[in-house]
């Protein structure tokens, strides 16, 4: 259904008459059924979640929060959203709709929610403590909760009423979309056992995506203004412009992606050489591994989330809570975890992370741990569990002569820059010198 017969109800539904000023993408606009939900408790309460953890410690600047970090996602993904639906034949995607359609009103406000959404289950201090806390269900866990719970009630009553995709929700329920596309398809189907429709799984990409998700690349851009390090930096309006839904490259299957045109492919570099550094530079640069360690070892000790707690206990709790715990524990040996609150707060005894050579196990630790004779207390180590998917580097890329062929086949730098995150080991200052000539053996 087009709505060519009112037009205006459609302008003023497209229409966003509030704004807000962010340091990335400059003014934001959004109407007043996003202010619904960005007035809502669960929403303010991101003002008081750091995007970088305690990483505000090493770098100064890192203070920005998950707050601007969700309105900047809803801002990028809207732009991908609009150029997709802009860059499609209808007569090949016939399940992209049409602009100004009662279909494209519904998903662009399903989008524009969802992205709004897709942080609202986080921690304090957003990821540091997540796996200890959560397991292996994650925050999108609770972000579904709070989304179904009665802080977001009033929000979703109004949406129901908006006129200009009523024929849309007849079909559909509005707020299961929002929560599917604000998770993704592979925690949705964890957590749910539901799958996706092939609209349904782009349209969640352009939030979740690992490769193009507005939730990465705003990341990537703020947290690179907001620590100084410019490495995070790159053409992403080149990239979205760039965006297409094209036909998968793997044979056997119709399957439809997220893919992008040859002249974005130096884009794509760019965006995939950012992640590199500033994984280097600040995600598992050594000091600030040092302080999550830390902090997460004390939120272990303070803190527990049960699967089937309270909404409304879990977003009472954010940043500031538990650095005002930090702060008692730091000054009372009678409190739990008063060892690695000194190591926060008083910067005493901060224990050294050390990134781990290729190859080395557990079993080596162990075997370090015991004939140095070190308590539990003293080392402790973190091995990643999480592999780069295989398919990383899959996304089709539109060739001249309609050409369809796989990234990596098409650039050799993207193939070349490095995926693999480190393991690391945590010592006591007392040990770490011990440690250090240990490693140098064992490399040698």
């Amino acid at each position: 259904m087009v709505l060519s017969d009112n037009k205006a109800m459609v302008k003023d539904f497209l229409h966003a008459d509030k704004k807000i000023f962010d340091s990335v993408h400059g003014f934001i606009p959004f109407d007043e059924f996003e202010k619904e939900l960005i007035d809502s408790l669960p929403f303010q309460r991101l003002h008081y979640i750091h995007q970088l953890g305690i990483a505000y410690l090493v770098y100064p600047g890192a203070t920005h929060t998950r707050f601007e970090h969700s309105l900047g996602v809803m801002a990028l993904a809207t732009l991908m959203f609009e150029k997709i639906c802009k860059s499609v034949r209808p007569d090949v995607f016939h399940f992209v709709p049409r602009k100004g359609s009662s279909d494209y009103l519904y998903w662009r406000r399903v989008l524009r929610m969802a992205a709004l959404c897709h942080d609202l289950g986080h921690l304090p201090f957003s990821h540091v403590a997540e796996h200890e806390l959560l397991g292996d269900s994650g925050h999108e866990s609770w972000t579904l909760k709070i989304i179904d719970s009665p802080h977001l009630k009033p929000v979703w009553d109004k949406l129901k009423k908006a006129p200009a995709y009523l024929e849309e929700l007849i079909e559909r329920n509005i707020v299961e979309d929002i929560q599917k596309i604000s998770i993704g398809e592979k925690k949705w189907k964890e957590i749910t056992g539901k799958s996706f429709s092939p609209w349904e799984r782009i349209v969640s990409e352009l939030i979740t995506g690992d490769f193009f998700g507005a939730d990465r690349i705003d990341f990537l851009l703020r947290d690179s203004k907001s620590t100084g390090v410019a490495y995070g930096l790159f053409d992403y309006h080149q990239l979205i412009e760039m965006l297409r839904i094209l036909p998968s490259v793997d044979h056997g299957t119709d399957e439809l992606q997220l893919g992008i045109d040859e002249n974005g492919l130096e884009s794509c570099e760019a965006l995939l050489l950012a992640r590199h550094f500033m994984h280097r530079r600040i995600y598992q640069y050594s000091s600030v591994k040092a302080y999550n360690f830390h902090l997460r070892r004390y939120m272990k000790a303070n803190y527990q989330f049960k699967a089937n707690g309270d909404v409304d206990d879990f977003i009472s709790i954010s940043d500031t809570d538990v650095i005002s715990s930090l702060n008692k524990a730091a000054k009372d040996p009678k409190l739990a975890g008063h060892a690695d609150a000194k190591c926060i707060i008083s910067r005493q005894q901060r224990f050294r992370a050390i990134s781990l050579p290729e190859g080395m196990g557990e079993k080596d630790l162990k075997d370090f741990k015991a004939k140095n004779k070190l308590k539990d207390t003293e080392i402790d180590w973190e091995f990643q569990t999480v592999e780069t998917p295989p398919d990383r580097l899959c996304f089709p890329v539109s060739r001249r002569h309609v050409v369809i062929q796989k990234a990596r086949d098409c650039s050799d730098l993207l193939v070349k820059i490095p995926s693999k995150k480190s393991n690391w080991v945590y010592i006591s200052p007392d040990h770490d010198f011990d440690l250090v000539k240990y490693l140098e053996n064992w490399t040698q």
